[in-house]
């Protein structure tokens, strides 16, 4: 006997005669029995187990196909993870911000001279530290739908301030949005020389959302990183011989060059101060001398505008009466573009004068507070001291921090399934539909054809079995027009008449019809009974397991349905799970979302079978006994 699959290894272990199992050779069979079936489970289980492995990681960990990922039970890994997260998995950015040499995620580890002091000592400058100096962070490829937590809370924020009310947000930001789960923080680059946020009502919602974050969702912006940054690609790219030549010192590294308040070192080396200062240090990072630069503005505005104050005063949306009048500008109040910003980052550029140019960074203010409060100056590495700050957060947060991973990316799956559309409603239906549907028509006619002595029986049956041997896909084009036709797209009957009847349910059925005791029906022809009578009081109580079998693979059919459903339910609002779960991933959302949602997917046809196993598996057996 030729074994295909553990249904013949159940039906082999069923046939065997209780007489003589107690013999070696019976016992060696059960046991190499028992062995096939514990290793076609392991064939099972595992990649299931890989797949939930799989959807409770990010990009840092999505590639190891660990059934138990790393960070649950690895310090580093947790921080691998947090700053993945936090600096959105750009490995330019957490070098620079941490002053390392990183190349790939993977290669954050611990920092080896990290000490709680220096944790506690950024913590508490950074919580005085201006707003342009810092940037929010957390907000890892939201554009792609993957898991953020900044976005998580402003959208929670904004569903407050405008009590959840989508309309009056739409209204009051001038945009069209259909939930909040579409709306994302206005676009920041607080590096750039000339950037500034602009006044519109949803900048100043962010500013004020951003008030109500915790300081570990903050990134800080230096000068030093952008200052090599700029001698690196631009001033001498990539020749630190070059720089150390026209300097005169021996650096070994870009990223050993600090940027000074001041201009210092020799000519070349304070050219290159002034040029980054004034094209290239974001302008709020500046200070301005207003009694050394008001003169030189005055004069510069006269010369730019040819004299006309008209003109000035109406670019500038000013009533001055000379030029004289013209105020030093308050980059706090300057507009996010127009003419007087122009007019300002024209002025730093050419006109300013040197003496009356401080660069003001993030690494002159910690150099200063640590000067105040008597730390060590070795402490004086913003890139060191960012990393501890993060790095005790993470040994102090782990527990959060891990069970924030493990469900991240269910949650972003669930609220995506829930408020799009109608998915679960529509799935629900269908497979209930579907269930009735498969469960009233394959039965009668298979009764029909077991019952009644049909000389044409044989033909029907035979055209049933034919439609088993094409594929689904050959009839999805002539259903889609037969569908069309009638006026059926974009409805339930469109998803459930195509699939009311199924040749090999009904042949399966009126096989185990057949196999019934005739005296059963004899004995109810001779009480008068009606067939209908017949079938209710005696073919559906010995066919239950037989049913469940059907009922069970109308439902997995149903639930699983997504080429069809897609092609005759083209409405997003008839859209069912599997629909929408494939609009998921083919909007962008990585892997490991898409393998959170499968598992989900998976979730109720796994709940079906545990629940009804007893009786499929009297549905696989008792047909083979027939």
């Amino acid at each position: 006997m030729l074994l295909r699959s553990p249904r013949d290894i159940i039906v082999l272990m069923a046939l065997i005669p209780v007489v003589g199992r107690r013999s070696r050779k019976i016992k060696l069979l059960y046991a190499a029995l028992y062995l096939v079936l514990s290793l076609g489970a392991v064939t099972m289980i595992y990649p299931l187990l890989v797949m939930l492995g799989a959807s409770v990681t990010s990009q840092y960990d999505n590639q190891s196909y660990q059934i138990v990922p790393a960070y649950l039970s690895s310090d580093k890994a947790l921080l691998g993870k947090y700053v993945e997260d936090k600096f959105s998995a750009n490995v330019a950015t957490i070098n620079t911000t941490y002053g390392a040499n990183i190349a790939s995620l993977q290669d954050v580890k611990p920092p080896k001279a990290a000490d709680v002091r220096t944790a506690a000592d950024w913590n508490a400058f950074f919580a005085g530290v201006p707003s342009q100096y810092k940037l929010a962070g957390f907000a890892a490829g939201t554009a792609s739908y993957s898991p953020s937590a900044l976005l998580d809370r402003y959208q929670a924020f904004l569903s407050r301030k405008f009590h959840g009310d989508i309309t009056a947000l739409d209204k009051a930001y001038t945009q069209e949005d259909n939930t909040f789960l579409a709306i994302f923080p206005p676009f920041e680059q607080p590096g750039k020389h000339a950037w500034l946020p602009d006044s519109s009502l949803k900048s100043r919602d962010w500013a004020e959302f951003e008030k109500t974050l915790p300081l570990n969702f903050f990134i800080g912006i230096g000068g030093n990183s952008l200052y090599n940054h700029w001698l690196k690609e631009d001033a001498y790219p990539g020749k630190i011989d070059d720089l150390n030549k026209a300097w005169g010192t021996t650096y070994k590294d870009f990223g050993e060059i600090a940027l000074a308040p001041l201009p210092e070192g020799n000519p070349a080396r304070r050219k290159d101060w002034e040029k980054f200062v004034r094209t290239k240090l974001p302008i709020r990072f500046l200070v301005v001398d207003s009694a050394m630069a008001l003169p030189a503005y005055c004069k510069f505005i006269q010369v730019r505008y040819k004299g006309d104050l008209a003109d000035y005063n109406k670019q500038h949306a000013s009533a001055l009466i000379s030029f004289e009048q013209v105020p030093l500008p308050n980059v706090s109040e300057l507009p996010s573009q127009g003419a007087p910003l122009l007019d300002w980052t024209d002025f730093l550029k050419f006109a300013a004068p040197l003496t009356a140019l401080r660069a003001d960074t993030l690494e002159t203010r910690y150099q200063s507070y640590l000067a105040a409060h008597g730390a060590p100056s070795a402490s004086a590495d913003i890139g060191a001291a960012i990393f501890a700050s993060d790095w005790e957060y993470v040994k102090s947060h782990p527990s959060e921090l891990r069970m924030d991973y493990l469900t991240r990316n269910y949650k972003l799956v669930i609220n995506y399934i829930l408020l799009h559309g109608n998915a679960v409603w529509n799935t629900i239906l269908f497979c209930a539909l579907s269930v009735i549907t498969a469960l009233i028509v394959n039965p009668l006619c298979a009764y029909a054809l077991s019952r009644f002595n049909l000389s044409y029986g044989n033909s029907i049956l035979l055209f049933l079995l034919t439609t088993m041997a094409f594929p689904a896909e050959v009839t999805l084009i002539p259903n889609f027009l037969l569908l069309k036709d009638l006026n059926l797209l974009n409805t339930f009957w469109a998803l459930v008449l195509p699939a009311a009847a199924s040749g090999y349910a009904i042949f399966l059925m009126k096989g185990f019809f057949d196999s019934l005791p005739r005296e059963l029906y004899e004995a109810g022809t001779l009480d008068g009974a009606t067939e209908m009578r017949m079938f209710a009081s005696i073919t559906l109580p010995l066919s239950r397991p037989i049913f469940a079998v059907i009922a069970l693979d109308a439902f997995r059919a149903a639930y699983s349905a997504f080429m069809f459903a897609l092609l005759v339910c083209q409405s997003p609002k008839m859209w069912t799970m599997m629909v929408w779960i494939y609009e998921l991933g083919s909007s962008g959302a990585p892997q490991y979302v898409t393998m959170a949602a499968l598992t989900l997917a998976a979730i109720p046809t796994l709940l079906i079978f545990i629940f009804a196993q007893n009786t499929i598996m009297k549905g696989i057996i008792v047909p083979s006994y027939k």
